[in-house]
């Protein structure tokens, strides 16, 4: 299994307050790599980007792999209920 990405590409429109992303950013706060809605430079992406990753490096040892994947699909549907208003 992995977790589940939409490809909404609102977490990549949505960069401006994530420090490690400060060198994507345009001026409006999106990913100046997203081009119709899809990571331009995915296989490079950096490691914020990459939930599993993050997972194994930083949060395995606070959380399941499951809770981490519900922490990160409930900011998916933040991001996403944010989008629509």
């Amino acid at each position: 299994m992995g977790f589940f990405c939409s490809q909404c590409g609102e977490c990549c429109k949505n960069i401006r307050h994530i420090p490690e992303l400060a060198g994507y950013s345009d001026e409006n706060g999106c990913c100046k790599y997203l081009k119709n809605n899809r990571c331009s430079v995915y296989e490079n992406r950096p490691e914020v980007c990459r939930v599993d990753l993050m997972y194994e490096k930083y949060y395995s040892n606070k959380y399941t792999l499951q809770e981490f994947y519900t922490l990160n699909e409930s900011i998916c549907e933040i991001l996403q209920n944010n989008a629509k208003k």
